[in-house]
Formats: structure tokens, C-alpha cells, sequence
């Protein structure tokens, strides 16, 4: 059965429910589209300039817009995806990689927007999407998971730990939808959860440690890159390399050898990155001890890079 929304959303199912999304899409997608034109920008200024340390600043441009681009695309897709599902079973609210899973036997009440008073959102919060933790004045703690421009576009489903709060254009049809599979009387099945999809189900999303283990590295890649891209402006139009000297072999280069010390770091990133990564998920010690050694391998490549260009 279906039943047309009252305002902007387009046509709802009785079972599956869907928020208007227009507006936090078309925002979401210009951050995104503003994130991906400055890494784009900077990927110009920096392609072919010379070796100095502003190249280097535009590289990290790069990454952080670039990075920032992905992170903003990736949450305008879950607008996009975002959508309230009921079954016999559970209200299941479809988020980015995963599903929001709030057994049916948990819901006490489904409360609309007008009457519950002012609300507040922290997390993405902008026009179009709000999605995060956050307080509505007479239900208390709320997690929201709606695209609302007013407090009224929202209803409210109250459960026993928590309540969501969510944009539904036909709010009657969705009140209805929940009270015809409330059971009185039953005991609490499964407890409510996040289900990861897809991608979201790899373990390292949730592992602190593996992001730690990654900010090291790109901390400990940009040192190494900075150092280089610092004092190689300073070199001679001829270095002489004699590193390491125990070899006894001394040859005379141009100075764009010694930046293959970076192209190594570079690499050993990359490489050790991808495998601890896949890793990861059958052996977490494993992929944990791959992310961490190739920032060790930075710091012994930076030792080697100060030796060779004092010696240059």
C-alpha cells in the first residue's frame, strides 16, 4: 500500500519511509564539490613546481581537501540512503554503511516533532543533515538521524535506553505503521544495535589502535617529506653521495637523487598500508604491527636523509 507525503519527499511506503534529502545533498555535494576543487587546485600548483617547501605545503593541501572530499561525499551518499524501514521484527534506520536496528518490542511510543519543544543536534549538522547525538526538550538524550528543517518535520520513537529522532513527511502514516506491529507483553528479544553493511564490516572502522597507528604514519611520511622538500633548495647543482660510507663508494649526482629517500618512505607507506589493512581483518596483531612499522621506517629514513644531506 502506498501513501503520497504530505510535503516535499516524494511518494512514501507504507513499510519504508524516506525524509527529503534535496537540501543536505545539495549542500553535503558542495562541500564536497568545494574540498575536491582546492585539492584539485593545489594538485596544479604543485605538479611539476620546483622542489621547495611551499610544494610540499600544497602536497598536504592535497591530501587534507582531498581526504575531506571523500569524508563529505561519503555522508552526502548516506543522506542520500538515509531511510526508515519496518518490519514485523525491528524499525531498521538505513545510514551510510550500516543499519540502526531497534526491535520492535522496544518501542513504547512514537511522539510528533510539535509537541516535544526545542532541539539540539551535535555531530553533521548542517542544512539538510542532522545526524548525531543530541537533546529534544521534553524526551531528553535523542539521537537523530533526520534531515528536518523544523523541530516539528520530526517525530520521536521512545524506547526503554534511547530515542530517535527522525524526519518522516507523512508522520500518521509512520505512527500507524509502528502501532499495528506493537506487541504488548513480549519480552525484549535482541538489543538494539548497529548493523555494518558491506565495506563497514571490515573490524579496523572500529579499532582505535589502527588509527593511531595510521596518524603516525602519515605524521611520520610528512616529516620525512618536509625535511626534504626543505633543504633540498640549498644543495649544490652537484652533491656527492658517500652514504652509507661504509660501502666506500663515493659518486658525484644531481641532487634529485637523495629525494629517492622519500620515494622509498613513499612506497613502503603505500605497500605496508594496503597489506595491513587486509590483514587486519584475519590477524589484527599482524596488520597493527605493518601500519606501525612503516612510520618506523620513516624515522630511520629521516636519519638516513639528515646523514646524506650534511654530507652532500
Amino acid at each position: 500500500m502506498v501513501h503520497p507525503g504530505p510535503r516535499a519527499g516524494g511518494v512514501v511506503d507504507a513499510d519504508t519511509f524516506r525524509p527529503p534529502r534535496a537540501l543536505g545533498v545539495i549542500v553535503g555535494g558542495a562541500f564536497t564539490t568545494w574540498a575536491a576543487f582546492i585539492a584539485l587546485v593545489a594538485g596544479v600548483l604543485a605538479t611539476g613546481a620546483a622542489v621547495e617547501f611551499t610544494t610540499f605545503v600544497a602536497w598536504v593541501v592535497v591530501t587534507i581537501f582531498g581526504g575531506l572530499a571523500l569524508l563529505f561525499g561519503w555522508w552526502t551518499l548516506g543522506i542520500v540512503r538515509l531511510a526508515y524501514s519496518i518490519d514485523d521484527d525491528a524499525l531498521r534506520i538505513r545510514w551510510c554503511g550500516g543499519e540502526v536496528v531497534i526491535p520492535v518490542v522496544d518501542i513504547q511510543r512514537v511522539v510528533p516533532g510539535r509537541t516535544v519543544g526545542e532541539e539540539s543536534v551535535s555531530g553533521l549538522n548542517w542544512w539538510g543533515c542532522h545526524i548525531g547525538r543530541g537533546m529534544a526538550a521534553s524526551l531528553g538524550p535523542t539521537l537523530f538521524f533526520a534531515t528536518h528543517n523544523r523541530p516539528e518535520d520530526n517525530v520521536f520513537v521512545v524506547t526503554p535506553g534511547r530515542t530517535y529522532g527522525l524526519t518522516v513527511p507523512d508522520q500518521v502514516a509512520f505512527a500507524e505503521a509502528c502501532s499495528r506491529r506493537l506487541v504488548v507483553g513480549f519480552e525484549p528479544g535482541e538489543p538494539q544495535r548497529v548493523e555494518p553493511q558491506g565495506l563497514s564490516l571490515l573490524p579496523l572502522w572500529g579499532d582505535q589502535d589502527v588509527w593511531v597507528a595510521f596518524t603516525f604514519v602519515l605524521v611520520a611520511l610528512g616529516v620525512l617529506g618536509g625535511y626534504l622538500f626543505s633543504q633540498y633548495p640549498d644543495l649544490p647543482a652537484l652533491v656527492q653521495i658517500d652514504f652509507p660510507r661504509a660501502t666506500g663508494i663515493v659518486r658525484v649526482d644531481h641532487p634529485s637523487a637523495l629525494l629517492r629517500i622519500g620515494a622509498v618512505g613513499g612506497g613502503i607507506v603505500a605497500v605496508n598500508l594496503a597489506l595491513g589493512f587486509v590483514l587486519h581483518a584475519r590477524e589484527r596483531a599482524a596488520g597493527l604491527w605493518l601500519l606501525v612499522s612503516a612510520g618506523l621506517l620513516q624515522a630511520v629514513l629521516l636519519g638516513a636523509a639528515i646523514v646524506a644531506f650534511e654530507r652532500a
